[in-house]
């Protein structure tokens, strides 16, 4: 791979930058040739701007790793850095074109060229990747990873190097470890990882031990840090929800904010104004839909249409959230607990209604009224919060974040009684990870896995 890496390069930089030039022309095109009103003497100082255009574009493409080779080609994330990047090399653009060119540039062009440049780069990154996919099955470009150390972390890695969206690896051994070498990995013995780097010449090095091999670790690291022409990478022993967080430093000293689980200010402003839109949109359209659930509630048995409870929100605040109610309200109600299967509280269009995730619905106005998000960590009842918050480790983090009506724990089936540990990985890896394209994602994933649950009962 270490010889592919340059010709990789070459082919994402190159069709970057015919994407980029593409775009260019084919805006000065539409707006001059075109469009009515434009005048061809203008395309002149279009053509001329082409270079200024792909050197912005590509810095910012550079700076935001679309140049750095990943074990896994993740078409979301690859677009989501494609906008941003072209986003900023546009303002960019603009700031200049402001206030370095007297000559008035068409701000209808710069416009339809925005809109191309991002359909162009996302259509070329996908071929590239097509292409990247192709040439792995024929044996190319194939990257060789040495497994350094041992323990539940390094297995878990190599089993995610073995999955079906990782292609084109190699595992070229294990150097270091302890008892049954991983994934049948050949065993690497030398008296140095320098030494064991030569025997195998991998292009990664990953390097994870148990924790309570932390010397041993440190020493491995030190020697890592005299590879010049191989990445190495390190496993830390820490939990999946940490993925996101930045390591800072007070003074030259590592620090990692243990609980920097948060939405940023301008971000929630974001958020906010999304949930607003959606929710009033989605109330509108379903309206007739939400109708005809209150009636055929209010008809299956004596009791009010909407069920009101005490749940936690944003900051342990308490708040009433409404659902239409799926359970008879002449049975007492209890301790506070999850309901099970075959709960003889819940009437037979509750049942129906609580499978289905309708009853959730009315949390929409929970929505509207500012007490919940469209996307975020479920609430639970304030017992239950209590209860949790002294025998599950990093629970209260949760609630730094409003609750939501559909999040990433549920879309992966953590929702109902299943494990609270892993709900709360996943609540806080969004929390960290949190992007409007995520929560987009999120309600796309509600729809066609998020609605019908076998453990909703």
């Amino acid at each position: 791979m270490k010889h592919g890496t340059k010709g990789l390069l070459a082919l994402k930089v190159g069709g970057d930058s015919l994407a980029i030039v593409l775009a260019w022309l084919l805006a000065g095109y539409i707006r001059f040739y075109v469009l009515p009103g434009g005048r061809v003497a203008s395309f002149a100082l279009f053509l001329q701007l082409s270079l200024l255009v792909i050197i912005f574009n590509i810095f910012f493409l550079s700076r935001n790793g679309l140049y750095v080779e990943e074990l896994e080609h993740s078409w979301r994330k690859e677009t989501n850095k494609l906008i941003f990047s072209s986003f900023e090399a546009f303002l960019l653009l603009v700031i200049v074109l402001y206030f370095f060119f007297s000559d008035k540039v068409s701000r209808i062009a710069i416009g339809l060229y925005y809109l191309l440049v991002l359909v162009l780069l996302v259509t070329e990154r996908t071929i590239i990747s097509s292409h990247i996919k192709a040439s792995y099955r024929k044996g190319r470009y194939t990257r060789r990873i040495l497994l350094v150390g041992y323990g539940e972390k390094l297995q878990r890695y190599e089993k995610a190097l073995h999955s079906k969206r990782t292609e084109g690896i190699k595992l070229v051994g294990q150097y270091d470890g302890q008892g049954p070498y991983i994934g049948g990995a050949k065993r690497i013995t030398a008296a140095s990882l320098r030494e064991a780097v030569n025997q195998s010449e991998p292009d990664l090095v990953v390097i994870a031990y148990p924790g309570r091999e932390y010397d041993r670790q440190q020493a491995m690291v030190a020697q890592a840090l005299d590879l010049l022409n191989e990445k190495v990478i390190m496993l830390p022993s820490l939990p999946e929800s940490y993925i996101g967080t930045q390591i800072s430093d007070f003074r030259w000293i590592p620090a990692l904010t243990l609980n920097a689980a948060e939405i940023g200010f301008f971000q929630r402003m974001i958020k906010r104004l999304f949930d607003i839109t959606a929710c009033s949109v989605g109330v509108l359209l379903i309206s007739p839909f939400l109708v005809l659930i209150a009636l055929l509630v209010k008809l299956s048995s004596p009791g009010p249409v909407i069920f009101k409870q005490k749940r936690v929100t944003k900051d342990e605040k308490i708040f009433t959230m409404y659902k239409f109610r799926s359970m008879r309200s002449d049975i007492p109600e209890g301790d506070a607990h999850w309901t099970e299967e075959n709960d003889p509280r819940v009437t037979r269009i509750g049942r129906f209604l609580r499978k289905t995730s309708l009853d959730e619905l009315p949390q929409l106005f929970n929505v509207i009224g500012g007490s919940m998000s469209l996307i975020g960590p479920r609430p639970e009842r304030p017992e239950l919060v209590e209860k949790f918050n002294t025998e599950i480790p990093g629970y209260r983090m949760r609630h730094r974040a409003k609750a939501g009506i559909s999040g990433w724990a549920q879309v992966n089936g953590w929702r109902g009684n299943t494990s609270l540990e892993r709900r709360i990985e996943f609540d806080l890896y969004y929390i960290r990870n949190w992007s409007l394209l995520f929560d987009m994602k999120i309600v796309l994933f509600t729809f066609f896995r998020g609605f019908v649950n076998e453990n909703a009962y």
